[in-house]
């Protein structure tokens, strides 16, 4: 998957598909808000996209390259 840097964080770059396709719902094919409140210890930040309709659509890991 190919990634587009979109700034840093704390120095850290963070990074997201290019393709749209992870922030369009797969049920009413709207485009899906960003919401960072996804995240845990175990799993470290994920950024979750939301339809407000719909729920969740897919979550989106900007620090996976750097593990």
């Amino acid at each position: 998957m190919e990634y587009d840097e979109k700034g840093t964080l704390d120095g850290v770059p963070i990074r997201v598909p290019v393709s749209d396709d992870y922030r369009t719902c797969s049920v009413c094919g709207g485009d899906c808000e960003p919401d960072i409140g996804f995240g845990s210890d175990e799993h470290g930040v994920r950024i979750g996209f939301v339809c407000s309709e719909h729920g969740v659509q897919s979550l989106v890991d900007p620090f996976e390259h750097a593990r």
